[in-house]
């Protein structure tokens, strides 16, 4: 499957995620609703890793396994913060803040990585900002 497809079927998943999880703290405290979404992810997550990946397991002195822990610790603050924002404020604000991501994501591809600078992408990364603002405001 193309990026583009994981990438469609990864914002489609998102976007009912913030919905469901949001239905699901009218209930519950955002952390009981939490630890059964990440606890799902992962067996969901290990279940596409057998099914796709090649078997192989790296040792954890691998500069990428460190790098790989160094995410999932990122992802860790990530979804403790989400859950907790989403949990005391309205999905229409919580939502586009978070989704400021994809702008800083952008700026590190390009900063960090080094990945090409076109007018068409600043601009899009401005819009991105942009909108965001509007919408959270």
């Amino acid at each position: 499957m193309s990026y583009l497809l994981w990438a469609t079927l990864a914002m489609v998943c998102y976007s009912f995620a913030f919905l469901f999880m949001k239905v699901a703290m009218r209930d519950l405290p955002a952390f009981t609703v939490m630890p059964i979404a990440v606890l799902t992810l992962a067996v969901g997550a290990t279940t596409v890793a057998l099914a796709f990946g090649d078997g192989s397991v790296p040792s954890v002195t691998d500069r990428s396994v460190q790098f790989a822990l160094a995410a999932g610790l990122c992802l860790a603050g990530a979804v403790v913060g989400y859950f907790r924002a989403l949990s005391t404020g309205p999905v229409s604000i919580v939502v586009p803040v978070f989704g400021m991501f994809l702008v800083g994501g952008a700026v590190l591809g390009i900063v960090v990585l080094g990945e090409a600078v076109t007018p068409k992408k600043a601009l899009g990364i401005a819009f991105g900002a942009v909108a965001v603002v509007l919408i959270a405001s």
